[in-house]
């Protein structure tokens, strides 16, 4: 999967390691000695629950940071690929029973302890086409011409707005219509950092492995371009909470940090 994304994407960017879009206060790491072989964390809007898998994303684990448990939910292939937090619930994938197809795979629903807000707008993908869900009522919309389709999308924190990565073109961020507002660059894994900033991962590769990667934060516009981590500690995938304060991401070897910053605007 890491492969087959990367190759879609473009060019290295020159970035400046004195232009800042945020402060950062501090950075840990997280369940180490504990746990081992952590890949592609999302953690919840409020910051208190933390996802992760393996690096072919086989099975899914949560960790509570209020608690210091980690649980696990589930042994399934693909379970850890794109869950989503949903109200009190973690939606993932997993296999019909007595079905083993490709096409057998159906989501799976984990109660949690505590109750994640859920946005009054929802943004999914599909191919080169962007769904936006507003009051019940969902448009498809292809904002930008793009052959091998779209991946990563997220909205905004206060529901204003939609993110997509258009592959070979970099990010997209449109109005809740589908109306382009800007195209800040072409970086991976873009997520909202706050409302007014991104944290995206800005790797190199070869075509078959990663030669460099790490984590960046950037303007809406994409003309601050801030370097939180080296492009040699291979950092990658990050996710953020909804108040724009943390920043958690994982390493090639699979461990998992967690960045307090401090959004400069």
């Amino acid at each position: 999967m890491k492969n087959c994304l990367i190759a879609l994407l473009g060019v290295a960017f020159s970035l400046s390691s004195t232009a800042q879009v945020v402060k950062v206060v501090s950075t840990e790491p997280l369940l180490r000695g504990v746990e081992s072989g952590m890949y592609h964390p999302t953690v919840s809007p409020d910051g208190e629950n933390l996802l992760f898998t393996s690096e072919n994303f086989t099975g899914l684990k949560v960790y509570n940071f209020k608690d210091n448990v980690t649980t696990k939910i589930s042994d399934e292939p693909r379970a850890g690929f794109m869950p989503q937090f949903v109200k009190n619930e973690v939606v993932f994938n997993t296999r019909a029973k007595g079905n083993f197809g490709k096409n057998a795979v159906v989501s799976q629903k984990y109660v949690l302890s505590s109750d994640v807000k859920k946005l009054p707008v929802t943004a999914r993908t599909e191919g080169s086409v962007i769904y936006i869900t507003k009051n019940g009522v969902e448009k498809g919309y292809t904002p930008v011409e793009c052959y091998a389709g779209y991946l990563w999308e997220s909205v905004s924190p206060d529901a204003t707005k939609v993110m997509f990565y258009a592959a070979g073109k970099g990010i997209v961020i449109t109005d809740l219509n589908g109306k382009v507002l800007s195209m800040p660059g072409n970086f991976e894994n873009p997520v909202w950092l706050g409302n007014d900033a991104i944290a995206a991962m800005h790797a190199t590769d070869d075509g078959h492995q990663f030669s460099s990667s790490q984590i960046v934060a950037l303007s809406l516009d994409g003309k601050t371009v801030q370097e939180l981590t080296s492009p040699e500690s291979m950092t990658m995938y990050p996710t953020t909470t909804a108040d724009g304060k943390t920043i958690i991401y994982g390493t090639i070897d699979g461990r998992l940090y967690k960045m307090n910053v401090q959004p400069l605007k």
